[in-house]
């Protein structure tokens, strides 16, 4: 088999990934950063950090940046000229990936529920950082709409403010009170397609019987294809992770680190040292995106593509064709 060591930081990386939000997500009052000076004042990222947080997923969330967390985007506006005092200079942001297909200020307003303006910067593929109303200044971000263009329950929000992601909408707020709008590829599950089935190529018949005969798990190939969407490449980690019928995220099979040019196709291919759970337990294999190896990470930066379905089982072993 190729790989022979499992890494055992894998586990504690996705245990948790099913509950994860679809784009990804930060809280100011993050252990690993919440007490870090914010810009060049006297406050904390865990007291006033909601912006900066807000541009932190939308930069981990864009697929040609590296992984950008507050505290990684905080070093850099110190030493870019991104704050005036603590606050922040908008455009400066879109800087870091320098100039082209990568994070940009594209508008503002200053006006309280614009909901025609918010309702059609998301519909042009933008993601929107709004101060919401109800509070003195506190920031958050659009990530998408669901219902009527002109109702606050519409708005789907990530909220920096809390200690644990929450389902949110901008009604929680009552609205909002000024926007900013930006433009990225969004990692997200529209940007990545299962191209085909995930294919279970187990050995053969005679090794089968084998391995049976000593009561040794049954090892397979599996052969993922995978279609990047964006007009950008991407590149990261892809891990093999077993689920089970509940959707609950299991453990990491196996895991390549490549990259996927834009609109390009990619095959991977990933080794099972025991093929019983797909048989036995009815488990299920998902590809999950992560920019990063950690083994204390933020659970809301991974990606868990869902499953098309499996194709083959322990009685066969050539690769079925489309």
């Amino acid at each position: 088999m190729r790989k022979t060591i499992i890494l055992s930081i894998i586990g504690a990386l996705f245990w948790g990934i099913v509950g994860a939000v679809p784009f990804t997500w930060f809280s100011q009052g993050d252990s690993r950063w919440d007490k870090t000076r914010l810009g060049n004042g006297r406050d904390s990222i865990g007291n006033s950090g909601c912006v900066l947080s807000c541009l932190s997923m939308l930069l981990n969330a864009e697929a040609s940046n590296p992984r950008v967390t507050p505290d990684r985007l905080n070093d850099w506006l110190r030493k870019n000229g991104g704050y005036a005092g603590n606050l922040m200079r908008w455009q400066v942001p879109g800087q870091i990936d320098g100039s082209g297909p990568g994070l940009e200020l594209v508008s503002q307003i200053n006006k309280g529920n614009d909901w025609k303006y918010l309702s059609e910067e998301l519909d042009k593929g933008h993601k929107v950082i709004v101060k919401v109303s109800g509070r003195s200044s506190h920031w958050v971000l659009v990530v998408d709409r669901d219902g009527p263009y002109d109702q606050a329950s519409s708005y789907i929000i990530n909220d920096p403010g809390t200690d644990y992601y929450v389902q949110r909408t901008l009604a929680y707020f009552g609205g909002f009170k000024a926007a900013r709008s930006y433009s990225g590829n969004w990692l997200d599950e529209q940007a990545f397609d299962l191209g085909s089935q995930i294919y279970i190529v187990p050995i053969s018949t005679d090794e089968i019987f084998l391995y049976e005969l000593s009561k040794l798990p049954i090892p397979a190939d599996v052969f993922v294809t995978l279609e990047n969407k964006l007009q950008v490449g991407i590149t990261g980690y892809f891990l093999l992770g077993l689920f089970d019928q509940n959707n609950n995220f299991l453990r990491t099979i196996d895991y390549e680190y490549a990259s996927l040019g834009p609109k390009e196709n990619l095959d991977l291919i990933y080794e099972m040292a025991d093929i019983t759970p797909l048989n036995e337990q009815g488990c299920d294999l998902r590809i999950i995106y992560s920019k990063h190896f950690s083994d204390v990470p933020s659970l809301n930066e991974a990606l868990a593509l869902p499953s098309k379905g499996l194709a083959n089982s322990t009685n066969s072993t050539e690769l079925p064709l489309d």
